[in-house]
């Protein structure tokens, strides 16, 4: 019975490891982007793509913080709006935008095809559930 208890906690606690992931996709320098999301302590982790005209992220927020995604959804984006002022900026904590940018993500889309991309993701985040 111990060894079974013990093999459990061990599974839980691989699992309770695997850390948030943060990743940028551009062509461009993302390294502002990057710094900018890391220090925010509201959110554990991001996906987001980046072009010449548009900035895409989705955060995760930490469990807690979840009653206030609203409000931290808007902290993020003004910041993010003061470092990158010529580009329209996006910012959700919605599971399905997510998604859709891992998919860019994993296709590696480049140029026209990242353009098209990043216009249906943001069509997505107007929707309304």
């Amino acid at each position: 019975m111990k060894k079974i208890v013990c093999v459990l906690l061990l599974l839980f606690l691989m699992a309770a490891c695997s850390g948030p992931e943060y990743k940028v996709y551009s062509d461009g320098d993302t390294s502002k982007l990057e710094e900018l999301l890391k220090e925010q302590d509201k959110i554990v982790g991001y996906k987001s793509v980046m072009d010449n005209n548009d900035v895409l992220v989705a955060i995760d927020i930490a469990r807690l913080k979840r009653f206030q995604k609203v409000k931290i959804e808007d902290e993020v984006k003004k910041e993010i709006e003061k470092e990158f002022p010529d580009k329209e900026v996006i910012v959700t904590g919605d599971i399905k935008i997510k998604w859709e940018i891992e998919k860019v993500m994993n296709k590696e889309k480049k140029n026209e095809k990242l353009k098209k991309a990043i216009e249906e993701i943001k069509t997505l985040s107007k929707e309304e559930t």
